[in-house]
Parts: structure tokens; C-alpha cells; sequence
């Protein structure tokens, strides 16, 4: 890498659980020329023990977590852009929990994507899939509801609903500045923890 390099672009890929966050993610980065795909999920596992699982209500050791989880998918993310590739996060950033991540974010751009398909699909996909995301006191209308009444609108929303996995690459590609989020304005002083009052 020289001094001379061009950093990549960061994509986030966010929604509730099975919205189709991981197979549209790394799909994205499929189309890029280069790009990496980071799952947050992946992010997470790294903790073997001590770990605390976000439930609903939160605690605060499962928020401290998400944050870090939050800041090691983005640091990964600056290794592969600074050395010229794109990179794609995929993760669960709704409702209180979006400002805390443009805050860890900034001053980076962030090219945000937020997927809606309808309840009904996610319960499809949920069970297709094989999976158990809805315990701990999260239910499918919740999360959805956490989404689109409760979180701030920013960046490029999708309703996937009828879309394919091609069709929603497709659609962020040529709405690619439309989703261009400047964190600058969610920048805070370092000695502010993202989260506090």
C-alpha cells in the first residue's frame, strides 16, 4: 500500500433479523470490483466467554458489547478500505442504537442501507432458514416496529419484500448517493461514550 492509495467505500447493511441483511451484504460485495464483506454476527462470536446477548430489555453489559461489536466490524472495515476496498458491514443498527453507530462511525462516510420487508416475509425467511433470532423477549412486530417508527431515517430504506437478493444489489448500486450518510454530523467530543445521557 502507498500513500497514494484511495480508500474504499463503507456500505452498511442494515434491518430486522432475517431481513436479508447477510445475503444482501455479501452479494453487494460480490458485485464490488474489491470489496470485502463483514458480518457483524461473526463480529460478535469472537467473545468465548463472559458474552451478553441482547435481550429486550438490554442490559448494560449486552449495550457495551454492541457497541464494541459495532467499533470492531468498522475498524475492520478501515484495514481493507485503507488499502483500496470497498467494504460492507452487515449488522442490526435500529432504533436508539443507529446514532450510537454513526457516533463510532464519524467522521467516516457511510453509505447506509436499511432493508424493510414486510413482517410477514421476515417470519418466512426466519423459519426457511432454520434460525431462533426472535427469543429473549423480541418478536418479529416489534423489531419491525423498532424500524420504521423508531429509528431515524437516514440513508437509502429499501422495502426487499417482492425484491430478490439481485434486484435489491441492483437497486443499491444505482442509488448508491442517495444512501451516502455524512457522520460528521453525529460526531461527538472523545470523552462522550455513544449511549449516555
Amino acid at each position: 500500500m502507498t500513500s497514494m492509495t484511495t480508500p474504499g467505500r463503507l456500505f452498511v447493511i442494515s434491518g430486522a433479523q432475517a431481513a436479508g441483511k447477510s445475503t444482501v451484504g455479501r452479494a453487494l460485495a460480490d458485485r464490488l470490483a474489491r470489496a470485502v464483506f463483514i458480518d457483524g454476527d461473526a463480529i460478535g462470536d469472537f467473545v468465548v466467554t463472559d458474552r451478553s446477548p441482547m435481550t429486550d430489555p438490554p442490559t448494560v453489559a449486552a449495550v457495551e458489547q454492541l457497541f464494541l461489536r459495532y467499533a470492531g466490524a468498522l475498524t475492520v472495515a478501515d484495514v481493507y478500505r485503507s488499502a483500496g476496498f470497498d467494504a460492507v458491514v452487515a449488522d442490526n443498527i435500529f432504533g436508539t442504537f443507529m446514532d450510537d453507530f454513526l457516533v463510532i462511525a464519524a467522521p467516516e462516510p457511510v453509505h447506509f442501507v436499511m432493508l424493510t420487508p414486510d413482517a410477514d416475509t421476515i417470519r418466512a425467511r426466519e423459519y426457511a432458514r432454520g434460525k431462533n433470532a426472535y427469543r429473549d423477549g423480541f418478536t418479529v412486530e416489534g423489531l419491525v416496529k423498532s424500524v420504521e417508527h423508531g429509528t431515524r431515517r437516514v440513508g437509502l430504506w429499501i422495502d426487499n419484500t417482492d425484491l430478490t437478493v439481485a434486484q435489491t444489489v441492483s437497486h443499491i448500486l444505482a442509488c448508491a448517493e442517495d444512501a451516502l450518510v455524512d457522520t460528521e454530523d453525529f460526531d461527538v467530543p472523545d470523552d462522550t461514550t455513544p449511549g449516555a445521557q
